[in-house]
């Protein structure tokens, strides 16, 4: 085998290798980091451990003074009493807004303004009966940044005059990491829901459940969910959800905000999503289609 032969065959091997190296490299895009994020990494348990082993400064001894004592008491009392309203307040406020003492018998209209009602919801006397105890909504959507990466989304929410449902949703992630290869990647959530706060013009939810993820690794975590539905006037619709928990070992937070025009069953819709997972945000426009019934 002559020189030149030779030559070429290494320098061969050596694009292909170069060209897989770059190749896996430039792959982790913002999809190939929450994959990451999520199974953790070993980065944040040294630093965990060299914080640990730092050495620890003595503290120094403070005089007792009783006087100091009721002051510290009282502001810790007044503290902790101005910290339990503001965090209990998304639960307290929205009742008190919409009249809401649970007292009141309910049920769901065909479609967000049936019938020239105020919003989805139709109150009804004590001596009769709730026809329409359910209501289901599907939903098909598509979200995008602009920049490759895109989301083709689903959710399904089931409702019931008991105030308890459920709420799921399901996304398939696809972006465009260089030259003609694609990530992809799926996530999504269901979640026990209760509506605490309602009237024919709004309703609030609250809820538990888990997250996922797929699509090269799999990864669950758990979740919170909270969010509303405005009827503001005929025909639109505003809705917004903010989720907050976890996938593997990263930190979740998702926030989506809607305005939807409804017509009969069909609402067409266009908002904003952002999902965060530990340090990478998934965000885009979107926009939609949601069924009622």
């Amino acid at each position: 085998m002559s020189r030149a032969i030779r030559l070429n065959i290494l320098l061969t091997l050596m694009a292909f290798l170069m060209s897989q190296l770059l190749g896996n490299a430039l792959f982790a895009g913002d999809l190939g980091n929450v994959r990451e994020s999520a199974k953790g990494s070993n980065s944040k348990k040294a630093a965990a451990t060299d914080d640990d082993d730092r050495p620890k400064k003595k503290r120094k001894r403070r005089h007792h003074n009783d006087y100091c004592d009721d002051n510290d008491d009282a502001f810790a009392s007044f503290s902790g009493m101005v910290l339990f309203y503001a965090v209990a307040s998304p639960w307290i406020v929205p009742p008190a807004m919409l009249g809401d003492d649970y007292a009141d018998v309910v049920q769901f209209s065909d479609f967000p303004y049936d019938n020239g009602h105020n919003g989805f919801l139709e109150l009804v006397a004590f001596d009769e009966t709730a026809q329409n105890a359910n209501s289901f909504r599907l939903t098909g959507e598509y979200g995008t940044d602009f920049s490759g990466l895109e989301r083709f989304g689903g959710r399904l929410q089931l409702d019931n005059i008991s105030r308890w449902g459920l709420d799921t949703e399901w996304n398939y992630w696809q972006e465009d990491v260089t030259g003609s290869r694609h990530d992809t990647l799926w996530t999504g959530d269901a979640n026990l829901v209760y509506r605490f706060a309602q009237n024919e013009h709004a309703q609030f939810y609250t809820g538990l459940g888990l997250n996922w993820l797929s699509g090269g690794q799999t990864d669950v975590g758990f979740n919170f969910t909270y969010g509303f539905d405005w009827f503001p006037t005929e025909p639109f619709v505003i809705r917004s959800v903010l989720d907050a928990g976890t996938i593997g070992d990263a930190d979740m937070y998702h926030s989506k905000t809607t305005l939807g025009l409804v017509y009969e069953h069909v609402e067409l819709f266009t908002g904003y999503d952002i999902l965060h997972i530990g340090d990478t945000n998934l965000q885009g426009i979107i926009g939609g289609v949601t069924f009622w019934w």
